[in-house]
């Protein structure tokens, strides 16, 4: 039901994890948890009515067939997402900066929420396109080339990121901006602005995903002890504190319940 496709273009590859695709049947239901992610998901719906809530996101098929594209902003707690019927959906999947080199406005200022109807005219006439004939992969594709553009300030921002990255809490923020040739509060103005979280919410979604990654695709069988020790957490009950907030569970209960979906790009709840 969910099929994750690579880019082909290597100028795609650099800036985008993945495409996915979902196509719903007419009586198909479809429910899954999404955690916190240093990613950026933006998606297109052919005939799907879209309902937000608190933290959730309900997605039905409607008789219209029209186009609605949602971007998600970035969340720091779980969000359920459900479908049902004949929903189709494209999906990018945007690494960490992405979208920016994609979009001509900053990401804080089209995602402010964990999500939103995206509503760039330019994306809503290729959108409108995007559906009909055939070979749909191929025309995002050109599309995104056609959109990428370079941008100055990124590049401090790419930099910053590899710092966070490691998740070593003993690098202060104020240490890092220094690094990337910024002074503190620029550097959290321009963070913000393009990845839509503080440098420090972006580095606790950070240590999340690569526990998710240690535990999940590691060919050693990794316990908590290992997990905290490599991530920087100062302990195995701050580790076990900072996973329930981002997930609703402990460690323990999490890795029962997680799915990989198509592969290993995607990590869901499914419900």
């Amino acid at each position: 039901m969910i099929k994750t496709i690579t880019p082909n273009s290597p100028i795609l590859k650099k800036h985008i994890e993945c495409f996915y695709i979902y196509d719903g049947k007419s009586s198909s239901k479809y429910t899954y948890v999404a955690f916190p992610h240093t990613n950026t998901g933006l998606s297109f719906f052919k005939g799907a009515t879209i309902k937000r809530s608190q933290r959730s996101l309900e997605i039905s098929d409607n008789t219209s067939g029209g186009l609605h594209i949602e971007i998600l902003g970035k969340y720091t707690s779980p969000v359920l997402l459900e479908y049902s019927g004949l929903v189709r959906e494209i999906s990018i999947v945007f690494k960490p900066v992405g979208i920016n080199r994609f979009v001509s406005d900053n990401y804080q200022s089209i995602a402010p929420n964990f999500s939103q109807e995206f509503t760039n005219i330019v994306w809503r006439n290729f959108g409108e396109d995007l559906f009909s004939g055939e070979d749909n992969l191929s025309k995002l594709e050109s599309f995104l080339l056609s959109q990428f553009s370079e941008n100055q300030e990124l590049i401090a921002i790419e930099e910053s990121l590899k710092l966070l990255e490691k998740g070593n809490e003993q690098t202060t923020i104020s240490a890092i901006a220094t690094k990337v040739g910024l002074t503190l509060k620029t550097f959290q103005r321009h963070f913000n602005k393009h990845m839509g979280c503080s440098p420090i919410e972006y580095r606790r979604i950070c240590r999340f995903r690569n526990s998710l990654s240690i535990k999940l695709n590691s060919s050693e069988l990794k316990n908590l002890t290992d997990i905290t020790y490599e991530e920087g957490y100062y302990d195995q009950s701050y580790f076990i504190k900072e996973f329930r907030k981002l997930t609703n569970h402990n460690p323990k209960d999490f890795f029962k319940s997680t799915s990989k979906v198509d592969g290993d790009k995607i990590v869901w709840e499914l419900k």
